[in-house]
């Protein structure tokens, strides 16, 4: 009986990381399609960017005229930055696929780093995006101060 339960308790050590690896696959599978969807959406010229906006975007804070206006040109200045990019020669990276040096000055402020990718063409960011609740939380990131910079979530 003995045996058996060592036996068990072995194969449960086995198989449980694989199930948590597994999930971790599936939530990033469902980023890339979902941020796959979003560029594709960019490149359409029949898009309105309000709508990518309320498609795409989460947005927490109070969305007064201003606001929305600064929304909404930021996005329009991504928007043009992937339009003039090769669709295909578009590079998803997550977080943790990026050299240290790359990622060290930037302060997740306990955000989930699974949640974060850069896009990169022929090595060369075009936009870094930080998903939350299934949706875009930020494509902003900036500057934080001591050489550090950070994501905007709207």
């Amino acid at each position: 009986m003995m045996t058996y339960l060592k036996g068990i308790c072995l194969l449960l050590l086995l198989i449980a990381p694989k199930i948590n690896f597994g999930q971790e696959y599936e939530t990033a599978d469902t980023n890339l399609v979902f941020i796959k969807k979003f560029v594709a959406a960019l490149y359409d010229q029949s898009l309105a960017t309000d709508v990518i906006l309320s498609q795409y975007i989460t947005i927490n804070k109070e969305l007064t005229d201003e606001y929305f206006e600064y929304l909404e040109a930021s996005l329009n200045e991504v928007r043009l930055n992937i339009q003039m990019k090769d669709s295909n020669q578009i590079q998803y990276i997550n977080y943790y696929q990026l050299p240290k040096k790359e990622t060290r000055d930037i302060d997740l402020e306990g955000k989930n780093a699974n949640h974060i990718y850069f896009l990169k063409v022929k090595d060369r960011l075009v936009v870094s995006l930080y998903l939350d609740s299934g949706k875009i939380g930020s494509f902003t990131l900036v500057s934080k101060g001591n050489n550090l910079a950070h994501f905007v979530t709207y």
